[in-house]
């Protein structure tokens, strides 16, 4: 069977994406499992995200998010927090990897993710796994991906077993942000702590200032649903997060680097394909944190 015909999948013309949820275990640190094959050459954009692997399976793909990174293919790369829009480029091939939540990162990187805030690297020994074992679960049953998904959650669950447990103020940061909390002053009053603790939390753990972490998902929030609502009127969909469509043609262009207008103008087939693939396994708001585990 030819893998545009597999599913859970989104299909454009030239691109196919596959997505798949971890095992339950690992659904507060990873996201998603993705399979991403590009039929012909592809350049479109990636919206901001939290960190990622990545992993080449075939062909050459270059993710640009920072100037200081240069525009290198990077064959096992990790990809830190972002707070812009990227470009992706390929001339065809295809890649694999997952995602991790900012308890992800904690626990399984360990790293401060403001150091890696939209930058990207070779991933080394941050996983505490040789990337080419990653790499070899992924591409061993060709258009199989079920056991490299199987043998990806083990790799990680095993992982988790052996790292320490999130620190209880990560924790609590990771719950109060998931509320979303109208200003930074009563974000450190949730989380518990001063301002400047809180500050020192945010780059150490989401990669991003408070300010400009609460405005990133305030953003994103919104953005997700305009992603998954492409019949709706942007201003049907900014509720009361936003002041007015102004106020949001602000966020727009400072985290996107376009306007609004040219968004809905440029042809998104990866940003399409992925959509309709997250949604197939019940993801419609990708940019939401999910659910912490048990304090």
């Amino acid at each position: 069977m030819s893998t545009r015909d597999e599913g859970p999948q989104g299909v454009g013309q030239d691109v196919s994406v596959r997505i798949y949820l971890p095992d339950p275990g690992l659904q507060s640190y990873v996201t998603f499992y993705y399979f991403v094959e590009a039929f012909a050459p592809l350049t479109d954009f990636l919206y901001p995200e939290w960190g990622n692997v990545r992993l080449r399976i075939r062909g050459e793909w270059t993710v640009l998010n920072d100037p200081r990174d240069g525009t290198a293919p990077h064959e096992y790369a990790l990809y830190g927090p972002t707070d812009r829009r990227g470009i992706v480029v390929t001339k065809g091939g295809k890649t694999v990897g997952f995602g991790l939540t900012p308890l992800g990162w904690d626990r399984l990187i360990g790293t401060d993710a403001g150091a890696m805030a939209n930058r990207v690297a070779d991933i080394e020994d941050e996983l505490g796994v040789p990337p080419q074992v990653l790499q070899a679960a992924f591409a061993a049953d060709g258009d199989d991906d079920a056991p490299g998904v199987a043998r990806l959650d083990k790799v990680l669950l095993d992982l988790l077993a052996r790292r320490p447990p999130a620190h209880p103020l990560v924790l609590a940061a990771d719950r109060v942000l998931r509320r979303r909390p109208p200003d930074v002053a009563r974000f450190a009053a949730e989380v518990g702590v001063p301002p400047r603790t809180l500050h020192r939390l945010c780059l150490r753990a989401f990669g991003f200032a408070p300010k400009r972490l609460l405005r990133r998902q305030r953003f994103l929030e919104t953005l997700g649903l305009i992603r998954v609502s492409a019949d709706t009127p942007f201003s049907a969909l900014l509720g009361e997060q936003y002041y007015d469509q102004a106020h949001f043609n602000r966020d727009f262009r400072d985290f996107m680097g376009m306007t609004a207008r040219q968004y809905a103008q440029t042809p998104r087939a990866l940003m399409h394909a992925a959509a309709v693939a997250q949604a197939q396994v019940g993801i419609t708001l990708s940019f939401s944190l999910p659910e912490p585990p048990p304090a």
